[in-house]
């Protein structure tokens, strides 16, 4: 998502890891910001310092990195995957070293923003991404050995460009054959709101949550 650059360099910010540590990006979104961090990745990509590695059981040693970030990866993975996933950052994290990440906030604050509430609706029905509640992560976090747990809401202003719009409505068309295949309900209502929305109003990014955390 080259448009959500600046929005990862402010992650980065907020999050305050020095680039010259031993960090793990986990999902590998973070490759152009972290070029010497190692990518834990689930299907193989050409980045140097990728590891392939499944979410809930990852390759490395207990207390190998000074910190792990994610900038939207946990959108892809199912609530109750988390605490497995939390657990494993806390075991590859060194005490007292930080865990930054940051999910989807399904709270459109204006019109453009409500399209992408409609097109992540469709992505949910047809199981490709996943809603998180803020007191779930927080509860799987103090689970899984962290402290000092911060959430911050991060408001975004940050319009969609009309090449991926356009990817977003060839994916609709993806997803109403589906429908019509396999007897996904709903895809088609759910495509009909977004392409209404998103004709009159464009789309941007949803809001966002930060999360930050310390390993006890």
């Amino acid at each position: 998502m080259p448009y959500a650059a600046a929005d990862r360099q402010e992650f980065i910010k907020r999050s305050g890891i020095a680039p010259d540590t031993h960090i793990l990006d986990f999902g590998g979104v973070l490759y152009e910001e972290f070029p010497c961090a190692v990518s834990g990745i689930t299907a193989r990509k050409q980045l140097s310092n990728a590891v392939i590695m499944k979410p809930a059981l990852v390759p490395f040693k207990d207390a190998a990195f000074d910190a792990v970030v994610s900038y939207h990866y946990f959108d892809l993975l199912p609530s109750d995957l988390l605490g497995y996933v939390f657990k494993e950052v806390a075991r590859v994290l060194k005490k007292d070293s930080n865990f930054s990440f940051m999910v989807q906030l399904w709270a459109p604050q204006n019109e453009a923003q409500r399209s992408s509430l409609f097109f992540n609706e469709l992505l949910k029905a047809s199981g490709a991404i996943y809603t998180h509640e803020f007191t779930d992560i927080s509860g799987e976090l103090s689970d899984s050995g962290f402290g000092d747990i911060t959430v911050e809401t991060i408001k975004r202003d940050i319009l969609i460009p009309r090449d991926f719009v356009r990817s977003h409505l060839m994916l609709l068309g993806n997803l109403v054959k589906k429908e019509q295949k396999e007897g996904v309900a709903g895809i088609k209502t759910l495509a009909k709101q977004y392409f209404e929305q998103v004709k009159e109003y464009g789309e941007a990014m949803l809001p966002a949550l930060h999360f930050t955390a310390k390993k006890i």
